[in-house]
């Protein structure tokens, strides 16, 4: 009887790349798609892994939703794939203006042990500490309060 090699498991160096546009005022706009991406590369480059992008960019986005964004949706169907080690964002808002699902996202990612990397320079956070979760949900509350008083103002605008 011949003797098998045991399959060895998949190396994990896959980034999920999340880009979200939601609203960019001109090409210097600080949160435009080009600058996020750019961000991204350079968190990959510097950890060796390998991007995969997944964007929602086209027309208005909102993060306080998920179905409307089939980009985040491909990335929430790819986070439990064994060759993928960590969801790469430029920021807290782009994944989420919602703070519950901030705190679910956060929980799902520790318990598959995928990291979740800021990209964006001035934006670093160390998720893995009970202080950087805290600050994580914080932003998280007012990401969502500034979502809601941005509609509230435009809708009163129109009125």
């Amino acid at each position: 009887m011949s003797r098998s090699k045991p399959l060895a498991a998949p190396q994990r160096n896959t980034a999920l790349c999340y880009i979200r546009k939601s609203y960019t005022r001109d090409e210097k706009d600080m949160i435009s798609p080009e600058r996020q991406r750019d961000h991204c590369q350079r968190v990959c480059d510097d950890n060796g892994w390998i991007p995969e992008w997944h964007e929602d960019t086209e027309g208005h986005k909102s993060g306080m939703h998920e179905k409307n964004r089939p980009g985040w949706l491909a990335v929430k169907a790819r986070l439990s794939d064994s060759d993928v080690v960590a969801l790469v964002a430029n920021d807290l808002a782009r994944l989420h203006r919602k703070g519950w699902r901030v705190g679910d996202l956060l929980d799902f990612l520790e318990q598959n042990d995928i990291r979740l990397v800021l990209a964006d320079p001035r934006r670093h956070i160390d998720f893995s500490t009970m202080q950087g979760r805290l600050i994580a949900q914080l932003s998280a509350i007012f990401d969502e309060w500034y979502a809601k008083d941005v509609s509230e103002r435009w809708k009163a605008d129109i009125a």
